[in-house]
């Protein structure tokens, strides 16, 4: 099962948990494949010496400090307070803005808007899609690659047969947008952005050791988490149970994601 999302950004109808609670180093430390898994994304983006770009959603801003090497001028923003000062205290020379990827303030500002594993959690989808549109120039390009359409299902199912057990609805808590090629291209149209390339493709993601699902049920579900308080344990223990004959080889357990990486173009006016 994956998260309900009958229409773009409608956010499944639940009521909306706490947002999410990003710890910095215990992201770099057990979720760093989030960003090796994305070198390719930067050759799809073609930074250029001179440009602007903003990396939305950059997290503790590893890709924002490469795509800076190319001499672009790379501004990062993420909602996280907590990854912005980390991504500050790394790399102080670039421009980094505490910010709300579905309410962007920029107009006509940027070359290109490069977002990795970000876009999922963004589930007013078609407002995201609109303001990136306005931050970009005319002809400016968007690429990205976010969570697609079966990401993480054995895990959702897990998540959700659990939930449901303790009288729980999965819907608050499962919010991520995980869009079909087809119903992304359509949140690209309606705000204004031509799509020239969409490609969705599994990616079997290693987590090594044996506490790999814990530690990353910790980072991407902890309002969840915290929520269930000293029933988390038990609670982690039931999910690992129920993946451990799908996702755990022995030693690592290996999820199953399913990418979408795009790339799209405001067209000029």
């Amino acid at each position: 099962m994956s998260p309900r999302h009958d229409q773009p950004g409608d956010g499944g109808g639940a009521a909306a948990p706490p947002a999410n609670r990003w710890d910095p180093a215990l992201y770099d430390s057990r979720a760093a494949f989030v960003s090796r898994a994305a070198g390719g994304l930067i050759d799809w983006l073609e930074p250029r010496s001179g440009e602007s770009i903003l990396d939305l959603g950059c997290g503790t801003g590893e890709l924002a400090m490469a795509i800076a090497t190319s001499g672009a001028r790379v501004v990062g923003l993420d909602a996280s307070a907590e990854m912005i000062a980390a991504a500050r205290e790394r790399a102080p020379a670039l421009e980094w803005i505490v910010g709300d990827g579905e309410a962007l303030a920029f107009d006509d500002a940027f070359d290109a808007v490069f977002s990795n594993a970000a876009l999922h959690w963004m589930t007013r989808a078609e407002a995201a899609a609109r303001g990136i549109a306005r931050a970009l120039k005319p002809g400016g390009r968007l690429v990205a690659e976010l969570g697609g359409a079966g990401c993480v299902a054995t895990v959702c199912a897990a998540v959700a047969g659990e939930l449901e057990a303790r009288g729980e609805d999965p819907a608050r808590w499962l919010r991520w947008y995980f869009p079909t090629i087809a119903q992304y291209a359509t949140v690209l149209a309606s705000a204004g952005l031509e799509p020239r390339a969409m490609s969705l493709f599994e990616r079997p993601t290693r987590l090594p050791g044996s506490d790999g699902l814990r530690a990353w049920l910790q980072i991407f579900l902890s309002p969840l988490i915290q929520h269930l308080g000293g029933q988390a344990p038990a609670f982690v223990a039931a999910v690992e149970a129920r993946c451990r004959p799908r996702l755990f080889d022995g030693a690592d357990w290996i999820l199953d994601y399913v990418r979408l990486r795009l790339r799209a173009v405001n067209p000029p006016r």
